[in-house]
């Protein structure tokens, strides 16, 4: 094929350093994807899997970046980590793409937050917030209240949704309403529920009558 020795380097480079995919390296470079393909063999630059390149593509493409599991090797980091995952087989969402977790208890998000970015290892720009409210509650204010709360800040908050009924036609309003956490990330979200699954087992073993 006929490539220059410029473009060789250059495809090498983007796909090993840059972790560009071979089509992405063709729009890059003006060159064909079959011609990205070609050198890359031709080099003997070992092709990345499927999971390496989905993960590259989020992150090089789409910018999204992956969390990274921290090794609950302390005593604090284990009880987090039994208790995120405890709060989540309770109260989360087990369906769909994403982690939702949704309370209006502020200390409880306050510790799911935590177990999420400190033995998850999120990437806290895709943590997002949508607040559950009625109309005689002032919006700003409970955005306010939320923001300060778990530090998400107030430009990542999708839009509120707003429950029908006016003042005195439901019960136990919460005070700042309720709040739902959003992180969209499915592969995290099925080891979530791998975790969860492994301490049913353990429980369920370690209660068996003797």
């Amino acid at each position: 094929m006929a490539t220059s020795r410029n473009t060789q380097n250059k495809i090498i480079k983007l796909y090993v350093k840059e972790r560009l995919s071979a089509m992405q390296i063709a729009e890059k470079l003006d060159v064909s994807n079959s011609a990205v393909c070609y050198w890359l063999t031709k080099q003997k630059v070992k092709k990345r899997s499927i999971s390496e390149a989905i993960t590259d593509l989020y992150l090089t493409k789409f910018s999204k970046k992956p969390f990274r599991l921290k090794e609950a090797v302390s005593k604090f980091d284990n009880e987090l980590k039994i208790s995120g995952v405890m709060l989540y087989w309770g109260e989360g969402s087990k369906t769909g793409n994403s982690i939702k977790l949704a309370n209006s208890d502020p200390e409880m998000i306050k510790l799911f937050l935590n177990f999420l970015r400190n033995i998850c290892g999120i990437y806290e720009e895709r943590l997002k917030a949508l607040i559950h409210m009625y109309p005689d509650q002032n919006e700003n204010e409970l955005k306010k209240f939320w923001s300060e709360s778990t530090g998400i800040p107030i430009e990542r908050f999708y839009k509120s949704h707003v429950h029908k009924g006016g003042p005195g036609t439901y019960k136990n309003k919460s005070r700042y309403g309720t709040i739902a956490i959003n992180y969209s990330d499915k592969k995290l979200l099925h080891i979530l529920l791998s975790w969860i699954d492994q301490y049913k087992m353990k429980l369920a073993l370690d209660h068996r009558p003797k």
